[in-house]
């Protein structure tokens, strides 16, 4: 049996969920439906006959008693007619209906006595399409864990070789028992302040640039004072977030918004600017969000501000669950022209990775470490709701992630993938998640926020393909003669 403890930024994650905040993310795949049908029986056949392949999907929680230390991934029994569910969309089963659907399901909770993931299988779509509706914990696996998942359920031909399955898929295991976790728990809680102790240094010489940490009170003088003994200081200060109205607590209900553009238009605008993907990614995602708060009156003078994870893997990492940090950018919504906006887009990002080569870029887990785990939720809790307390500066205002997917045509149980859609949780005083992940050709976009707080999300990634048709019209017509 297989026991393996819940790393410090799942234990976060883990932590920051309560009656509205979710934290896990999902994967919305789409299927052609001029490949082969898909059915629930033939889907859970497959996640059968892969269950070897993907480790999380047997893994449990195992809580410590008395919250002593983090939970362990236990393996476990996995009933697929719980975890692989089938829906059918009512008629006209276009996106917006879709989109509707995703967002109900995103927004409920995972159940905890369970392994961390569900699957859905939803029919109706028009032109008899399907998508499958993948949901993890963000516990169990970070963007690059989870693209793993993906590698190990697809395919690159429509007719791959059968797998045999696993021959331990169904064997029961016994977890732990209290008494067992009790003793770990306890010499845990008698070696935590030496973990806090020996990570005192490292935390505190980045905890001025963690994300909400560093608004706290005399934070960033504790940072400053420590960043002279333990590293080199930030070429850039940080930036000051301007308050938005997707930066309140949130809800428990959710709106999605989902689009797509062409892959080769980015890489157009790309080389045209000698930027990265990234950069373009920021920019387009500026001039959507300047649209809106425009059109909302309420757009500020300062630049937005995003938190952007950083994967911190090696190549050719297999490791579970999460292994990144985080820089916190300004977005140059401030900036009216598009192709000044890509610019500042570029210049920021190159400043934000150029300070996480000499600052702290283990600081988040550091300082993770560093809180008691019987009172890691209360702090989490504490932390997340500081973001959203309208005296003071939130310490960001949107999460923003680019995601290098598979650039390969995929299938699925035999079934032609035709998109994959990546969606990210929101918390208190962060409101608005935009994920992009691109695949085969295609760059996608996944927006999650508040129901309540952006109901016309849709139009947010509508305008990024407004914002990319715009950068192809001055790249092309600066290349004119």
């Amino acid at each position: 049996m297989t026991i393996e403890q819940v790393d410090d930024l799942g234990a976060m994650y883990l932590a920051a969920e309560n009656d509205h905040v979710r934290t896990h993310t999902a994967a919305l795949m789409t299927i052609d439906p001029a490949g082969r049908t898909l059915t629930i029986r033939r889907l859970r056949e497959l996640v059968r006959e892969r269950l070897d392949l993907v480790p999380v999907f047997r893994r449990r929680l195992a809580a410590v008693p008395f919250g002593l230390d983090r939970p362990y991934w236990v393996e476990t029994d996995v009933d697929l007619e719980f975890h692989v569910r089938e829906i059918a969309l009512p008629a006209p089963g276009d996106d917006e209906v879709l989109r509707r659907q995703v967002a109900r399901i995103f927004a409920r909770p995972l159940d905890r006595s369970r392994p961390l993931w569900e699957m859905y299988l939803i029919q109706g779509l028009r032109g008899g399409r399907a998508a499958v509706l993948t949901k993890i914990h963000h516990a169990a696996a970070d963007a690059e864990s989870a693209l793993q998942i993906v590698a190990a359920l697809t395919n690159t031909t429509a007719h791959p070789r059968r797998r045999r399955t696993s021959s331990t898929a169904d064997e029961p295991v016994r977890p732990p028992g209290t008494a067992a976790m009790l003793l770990r728990g306890l010499g845990a809680a008698v070696r935590q302040p030496v973990r806090a102790v020996t990570g005192l240094p490292a935390a505190l010489s980045g905890v001025d640039e963690l994300p909400v940490f560093g608004t706290l009170p005399g934070v960033r003088l504790i940072g400053a004072t420590t960043a002279l003994l333990t590293r080199r200081r930030r070429h850039t200060p940080m930036a000051r977030s301007p308050r938005t109205s997707f930066n309140r607590q949130i809800s428990p209900h959710r709106r999605i918004g989902i689009a797509d553009v062409p892959l080769e238009d980015v890489k157009l605008v790309k080389q045209h600017f000698a930027v990265s993907v990234n950069d373009v990614v920021m920019a387009l995602a500026a001039g959507a969000l300047r649209r809106w708060l425009l059109e909302h009156a309420e757009l500020p003078e300062r630049a937005l501000t995003a938190i952007v994870p950083v994967s911190l893997r090696d190549p050719g990492s297999t490791y579970d669950g999460n292994r990144l940090t985080a820089i916190v950018v300004p977005i140059p919504t401030d900036v009216e022209d598009p192709a000044a906006r890509l610019g500042a887009a570029h210049r920021a990002m190159l400043s934000a990775l150029r300070d996480l080569g000499t600052t702290a870029p283990d600081a988040l887990t550091d300082t993770i470490r560093m809180v008691p785990p019987p009172f890691l939720v209360r702090t989490v809790q504490y932390l997340t709701r500081l973001n959203s307390w309208a005296p003071l500066t939130p310490a960001m205002n949107v999460n923003i992630s680019n995601v290098r997917g598979p650039q390969q045509q995929l299938y699925l149980a035999g079934a032609k993938v035709e998109s994959i859609v990546p969606l990210a949780g929101i918390t208190d005083g962060l409101g608005l998640n935009l994920t992009v992940l691109s695949y085969h050709g295609r760059l996608s976009i996944g927006i999650v926020t508040d129901r309540h707080q952006v109901p016309d999300v849709q139009r947010i990634a509508d305008w990024m393909g407004d914002e990319l048709a715009a950068l192809i019209r001055f790249a092309s017509s600066s290349a004119s003669p």
